[in-house]
């Protein structure tokens, strides 16, 4: 194995191999100081580097590269769902919460090759003299047809006449139900060998992989890396040497890595006709709770709630950035969510081109009053007695990342952001830490409560906890005078269980910030969030209004001997009890009858006070507190 690596001063991303007469070509996107260009490496029969690259021209931002020989610097965002080879073509279309992958022929012909209610993407594929095959990933489980966590790469082959067939042979291996933090198999690259067998290439959470397809069937799939929990590159690239051999490019850790594979062999794999279109058994119900539910609506509010901390592969989770929005959108009824990628972690930075690139994403799918997305990214310090993870948040797009590498100190980077009119918050604060010295209420009005780590409020919490650092806990840093509001967030990567750490099964579903809107736009959103209009859940759409003195949630109001406040839940299930915590604990409580439930109390002095709502099923939600007299901090 041959390592190209990267150093502080250039950053590799994004191999692509070409193939040539005399071998192939390595093209990698470098990103140094402040710009990017393409790179491309000869390389030796026996996969190793053997001379300068040649240098393409500096641009200010590369998004990714194109498929040409040599590749180009991509000029949008759709060459993630899109791959040609021969003149042939196939993109995957997204229509609600159906994908589409779709065939243009050199002929000028189109055929759909499969069609489902799921989320497809990142397509590849591979001429032969008798048709083409094409290879992508989705979440649409082969059993039950209904959308899951784990991706998985499906063949199809579609011949010269326009029929489309798939291999006859299942697919060995493929475990959508796996333990583990080696999950998932995607982003697949296809090389076909001249007798037909079919060498496929792909990526799961932590490994890259490879699976060949004969005449004889899948053989197992074979380990390329060490599987050790990082941020490698998207795809794997690979290409024919002019003796058969296979050579492959990834980015690993530390670099890109090359190695020398042996050539499939075997034969043409068997194939059957297949169907195209793939219905569900069953339509999976949207969790999206009906609007004319909302106790909002009379205080000229919306509620609206969102995933507002997730990873894909372009860090250290599965799946592309388009998964993201498509998923919160069309599988759970989100109405809003935030990718936020580790933007230096575990050997991964984020450049120009990379970062822009994810803008562009997340601006494609923001559809005010439908849907918005929130332009975000992980701020990833050092664990306690270090300044921890942190999130950031974002107004517009075309605002510079504030790097860990530049700024490691959280207090620095919270001023950062807030003079750039974002805002920061920790997360799984019990288990790396809350920053107290780093907190500033301006630059860090909220913190993340729960998650798929668990529930940071309190000590021991039912609904389980990461970490042991229980005086950096919520419950802890409220009593010592410091004033934010609460979020939650799945903090998914996108594994089942979150590799046993995770109390669900679903990832994504353990935690869901929900704002207090005046308008169903990015703007509103983030203001709501300023402002501490908003309140945290486990996972569940629970609304929720919590007044003090007819004030709302997140208010700052004077000191005063006693007070009135005035809870209102429209619960997902039946609502056990609504508590009302101040810092001697519950202040008062009342128990539950049914899904709708209000709670009127009259409270004497204390320095705040929120309330917490448990559901029957366990799913719970927080206000943010209502603060009295001059902060002290």
């Amino acid at each position: 194995m041959f390592l190209l690596p990267q150093t502080p001063e250039r950053y590799l991303r994004s191999a692509r191999l070409t193939s040539g007469d005399n071998g192939p070509t390595l093209h990698v996107i470098a990103w140094e100081g402040e710009r990017e260009r393409i790179l491309s490496y000869e390389v030796s029969s026996d996969g190793e580097i053997v001379k300068e690259p040649i240098a393409g021209p500096w641009h200010q931002a590369i998004l990714g590269m194109t498929y040409d020989e040599p590749p180009r610097p991509a000029s949008s965002i759709l060459e993630e769902h899109s791959s040609h080879d021969g003149g042939w073509h196939v993109q995957i279309e997204h229509r609600g919460d159906n994908s589409t992958v779709i065939v243009h022929t050199d002929g000028g012909q189109t055929h759909r090759v499969w069609s489902a209610p799921g989320v497809a993407a990142c397509p590849d594929i591979a001429r032969t003299v008798d048709g083409a095959w094409i290879a992508f990933h989705h979440n649409l489980r082969e059993d039950t047809l209904q959308p899951d966590i784990a991706k998985w790469i499906t063949l199809r082959f579609l011949s010269n006449e326009g029929e489309v067939f798939e291999p006859e042979a299942e697919m060995t291996d493929r475990d959508r139900d796996l333990d583990g933090e080696e999950q998932s198999f995607e982003f697949p690259r296809l090389l076909v060998s001249e007798d037909g067998s079919v060498c496929l290439l792909g990526r799961g959470s932590h490994n890259f992989w490879r699976q060949d397809l004969s005449s004889k069937g899948f053989e197992s799939r074979v380990s390329l890396t060490d599987g050790i929990w990082g941020s490698r590159g998207r795809r794997i690239a690979g290409a024919f040497m002019p003796n058969g051999d296979v050579l492959v490019a990834h980015r690993e850790r530390k670099g890109i890595h090359l190695q020398v594979l042996d050539a499939p062999k075997g034969g043409r794999p068997n194939l059957v006709r297949c169907n195209v279109d793939l219905a569900a058994k069953s339509s999976p119900e949207k969790t999206r709770t009906p609007r004319e539910g909302d106790p909002m609506t009379k205080h000229d509010r919306i509620t609206l709630f969102g995933d507002i901390q997730q990873h894909s592969a372009h860090s250290d989770g599965v799946g592309c950035a388009d998964e993201a929005y498509l998923r919160a959108r069309h599988r759970y009824g989100d109405d809003f969510v935030a990718l936020t990628d580790h933007e230096s972690f575990l050997g991964k930075r984020t450049g120009p081109g990379e970062w822009e690139y994810l803008q562009q994403v997340a601006l494609h799918h923001d559809d005010p009053g439908n849907f918005v997305s929130i332009i975000a990214y992980e701020w990833t310090g050092k664990r306690y007695p270090g300044p921890g993870h942190k999130c950031v948040y974002l107004p517009e797009p075309g605002i510079p990342i504030v790097s860990r590498d530049d700024v490691p100190e959280g207090r620095e980077l919270v001023s950062a952001v807030h003079a750039q009119g974002g805002i920061s918050s920790p997360h799984h604060i019990g288990w790396t830490g809350c920053d107290e010295p780093g907190h500033i209420a301006a630059g860090q009005p909220v913190w993340e409560i729960c998650s798929c780590h668990g529930c940071y409020e309190y000590p021991d919490h039912p609904l389980g906890q990461r970490g042991d650092l229980h005086d950096q806990l919520v419950d802890a840093m409220l009593k010592r005078g410091h004033r934010f509001g609460f979020t939650a967030a799945s903090d998914s990567h996108g594994l089942l269980w979150h590799h046993g750490e995770c109390r669900k099964r679903d990832p994504y579903r353990t935690g869901l910030t929900a704002v207090q809107a005046t308008e169903f736009t990015r703007q509103a959103v983030l203001e709501a969030i300023k402002t501490r209009r908003c309140y945290a859940t486990s996972g569940a759409h629970i609304l929720l209004d919590f007044r003090v003195n007819d004030q709302p949630m997140g208010s700052e109001l004077p000191d005063c001997a006693a007070f009135d406040t005035a809870t209102e839940v429209v619960g997902t299930s039946s609502v056990e009890k609504i508590e009302l915590v101040g810092p001697e604990g519950v202040l008062s409580h009342q128990q539950g009858d049914g899904d709708q439930m209000v709670f009127h109390a009259r409270l004497e002095a204390t320095p705040y006070v929120y309330a917490r709502v448990t559901q029957t099923d366990g799913e719970m939600a927080w206000s943010s507190p209502v603060f009295f007299g001059p902060a002290k901090l």
